[in-house]
């Protein structure tokens, strides 16, 4: 038995080629591609809608939507979408990100069957990784596993809980800045602050300060 349906999102060519031969060369019938999230999730639905759903999404994480409007921009939106969607479809992110945030949230949180990381190995990886999907079993290759397995990544000092804490309140940069000098809180100029904001982007791969905050909430942090 195997799965039957498979839908790959990946905007670059190259590999979006390379995967969905992988995935014919394992004898699975029908590997659909879309290139932008808002394609995929349409698929998806659309699918559902006439009783023939995907079983399983192939998703990177990074897509390129500088030419268009796109309401998803990123495969964790993507992912979370069709989570929703259809509830009981089987994920495997395949990325060449391999920050540990990153795999926590997807694994812990959206709920995603595997995680494998682009590379040499990484077609190979996948292979194993749909075949223990399809045994209801979680999967993450070597890399993501040696990540994961890092020891005090994901600390938050006291000024940095501080200053997310008062982001996820609504507060403003400037309105941080009053708060911080109120209550003798260094460093507390608005660049200070922004720049600690933008480390912080960095550090969870956050594109926007409300992601920012929604990731550090998902991992327990704050």
């Amino acid at each position: 038995m195997k799965f039957t349906k498979v839908l790959v999102a990946e905007d670059t060519d190259s590999n979006n080629f390379g995967i969905v031969a992988k995935l014919k060369n394992l004898g699975i019938d029908t590997v659909e591609h879309a290139q932008y999230c808002d394609n995929a999730h349409l698929k998806i639905k659309k699918a559902l809608l006439v009783g023939e759903p995907y079983q399983l999404l192939v998703s990177d994480l990074s897509f390129d939507n500088s030419n268009r409007k796109s309401k998803l921009s990123s495969g964790e939106e993507l992912i979370e979408a069709a989570k929703t969607t259809q509830p009981n479809l089987k994920v495997i992110v395949f990325s060449v990100i391999d920050k540990q945030t990153i795999i926590k949230n997807l694994l812990d949180n959206l709920k995603v069957n595997a995680y494998v990381c682009k590379g040499l190995n990484g077609l190979n990886e996948l292979e194993k990784a749909i075949e223990k999907v399809y045994q209801n079993q979680q999967f993450t290759c070597p890399v993501a596993t040696s990540v994961l397995k890092q020891q005090n990544v994901l600390a938050l000092n006291k000024y940095e809980q501080q200053l997310l804490q008062l982001l996820a309140t609504g507060y403003k940069q400037n309105e941080i800045s009053e708060h911080f000098k109120l209550h003798k809180i260094a460093p507390n100029s608005v660049r200070s602050i922004e720049a600690h904001i933008s480390k912080l982007k960095d550090t969870f791969d956050a594109k926007t300060t409300h992601q920012l905050v929604y990731m550090v909430t998902s991992l327990g942090l704050l």
